[in-house]
């Protein structure tokens, strides 16, 4: 008989069963395919075994015997009195009751018998414009010609209709995303009651007793549109699954398959696709193109956009320096010449730079550069000739209006820098970007005194006397002066009013006491209708300064 060819242990098995049948004896089956005697009886017994009982296709597993077998009981007892035991926990117990085995064995077996945190999620659709989700997603893109970068891809979706919106962005904050807001609200026409949001900072601050603490600024924005901020419960990000799909949908047909230039191109292909695929593809969960859904129910029951849209734009404070420029995100935009050393308000919108005086008169408008660019933005316009541009001329009226020292210093300087005079009041103009004026101003008495005419000195100066501030204070200053000037005076009760009438109480409750007309009686009605002027006050009546010390009780 030829050999057989052996490969696999049941092939093995196959072979030893055919030759045996055909006159080889179990000796002369063990020289040949060199194994023992017990292996080949085996062999032929499980195969006699299987003949008698019959032949099962699906085979059953003999189940070890695990040395945690014994211990299941206890360990279900623990978890049902302790369900937040540990393993390592379970495990001590285990081995004081005679367990031997090992931890890892004992972790796959907690794995079964733990109960699952997790709760169904069960979906749950809403009517036509009453919800819509928002959601970021970052991408790493490869552009042909600015190279790779990584974008956010805004997405706003309707919850009835599923129609979609999205952009894509350089960056994600706050600013990029209430504009990105308006531009979904006019890509539909409308505005639905509410919309969700996950936890994000711009959004949500924090949670305090279940409740979310919506940020303020954001609530000013959502509010002008009518529309209502519902934040999912942390943890919960999946209540937000209508947003959360649509993504891999985005990766899959817009992002998949396609080479961009660069943002501005990803974003036009991506107002491309919404028209021509997003709206039109039947979605898997309604069965009906999204734009269908929203032209029939949703479009009419949107509520109506404002007639002038929410002013997104960022306002900040900046000082002119000496070249006639104002920094913004690295870039410097110029201003008039005029305006050297003053503090100049910025208002950026997503394509423009403003700047405007202290009176809010606009005096530059400039194209909005890259954050981050470093660019330099000039308009010839705003330059005059270079002695009217760093002379002292055009900043002399803003030094003298530091103080009464000023100007008796500004001869000084002159007289010491007559050449560069300029520059030096101009290096200590733009000192008032970190000090008070009046700080400033008692730094020139202090240089008089010992005529130290010159920037640096003042500098030192303010640095060893003075507090640094920064430029946002010159808007709580201003805020704090108007509510001065709106709220009322309060001032506080003299303390011996109430000195006067406690010491007549005590004298009423002695027992046996009666009630005289004496002159101190006859001031007690004085002393409680003073007591009752000041019912109302509140912590106020208590909590403001009295007119001796030059405080008014205000904030």
């Amino acid at each position: 008989m030829c050999p057989m060819l052996i490969g696999s242990r049941q092939e093995f098995e196959h072979a030893v069963i055919i030759m045996h049948n055909e006159g080889w004896s179990i000796h002369a089956l063990c020289r040949h395919f060199h194994t023992s005697r017990n292996a080949i009886r085996r062999i032929l017994r499980e195969h006699e075994n299987q003949r008698d009982k019959g032949h099962e296709a699906l085979t059953k597993k003999l189940k070890r015997v695990s040395k945690l077998d014994p211990f299941l009981p206890m360990i279900r007892n623990l978890l049902e009195k302790y369900p937040d035991i540990t393993g390592v926990r379970i495990y001590e117990e285990l081995k004081e009751a005679g367990y031997t085995g090992g931890r890892s064995i004992l972790k796959e077996k907690l794995r079964k018998l733990r109960k699952p945190k997790k709760e169904p999620v069960i979906r749950f659709e809403t009517g036509p414009a009453r919800q819509g989700q928002m959601d970021w997603s970052p991408y790493t893109i490869a552009f042909t010609r600015t190279g790779k970068k990584m974008v956010q891809c805004f997405s706003y979706i309707l919850g009835y209709s599923r129609r979609q919106y999205i952009d894509f962005v350089p960056r994600h904050d706050f600013y990029t995303l209430i504009r990105r807001h308006q531009d979904a609200f006019e890509y539909y026409g409308g505005v639905p009651i509410e919309c969700l949001y996950d936890n994000e900072k711009t959004v949500v601050l924090r949670w305090e007793c279940g409740r979310p603490v919506f940020n303020p600024a954001f609530t000013a924005f959502i509010t002008y549109y009518n529309c209502k901020p519902v934040a999912c419960r942390p943890g919960r990000a999946q209540t937000k699954g209508k947003i959360e799909s649509p993504f891999k949908y985005v990766e899959s047909n817009l992002l998949g398959g396609r080479d961009f230039q660069d943002i501005e191109d990803l974003r036009a292909t991506a107002r491309w696709w919404l028209r021509e695929k997003s709206d039109l593809h039947v979605h898997d969960t309604t069965k009906r193109p999204p734009i269908e859904l929203f032209m029939e129910r949703e479009q009419a029951a949107l509520q109506p956009l404002p007639l002038h849209p929410y002013d997104t734009a960022e306002v900040a404070l900046k000082v002119c320096d000496a070249g006639g420029f104002v920094e913004f995100e690295t870039n410097r935009y110029s201003v008039p010449s005029d305006h050297i050393a003053d503090i100049l308000s910025i208002k950026a919108t997503e394509h423009e730079i403003m700047v405007y005086t202290p009176e809010l008169e606009r005096i530059a408008v400039h194209e909005r550069q890259p954050a981050g660019a470093g660019k330099r933005v000039e308009d010839p316009a705003h330059f005059k000739t270079k002695i009217s541009r760093y002379g002292l001329e055009p900043v002399r009226e803003a030094f003298l209006e530091l103080g009464e020292a000023a100007e008796e210093f500004l001869t000084g300087l002159t007289g010491r820098h007559p050449r560069n005079c300029g520059a030096h009041a101009r290096y200590i103009l733009r000192m008032k970007e970190h000090y008070q004026s009046g700080d400033i101003h008692k730094a020139l008495e202090h240089a008089l005194r010992y005529q130290a005419f010159e920037g640096k000195a003042i500098e030192r100066i303010l640095r060893a006397k003075a507090v640094p501030r920064t430029l946002e204070s010159v808007r709580n200053e201003r805020a704090g002066r108007l509510l001065e000037r709106t709220l009322p005076r309060i001032t506080q009760w003299p303390l011996a009013e109430y000195s006067t009438l406690l010491t007549q109480e005590e004298e009423d409750e002695k027992p046996g006491s009666e009630r005289k007309d004496s002159g101190k009686n006859q001031g007690a009605p004085e002393s409680s209708e003073a007591c009752r002027d000041t019912e109302g006050l509140g912590e106020g009546a208590f909590g403001g300064g009295s007119e001796g010390d030059g405080s008014n009780g205000t904030p």
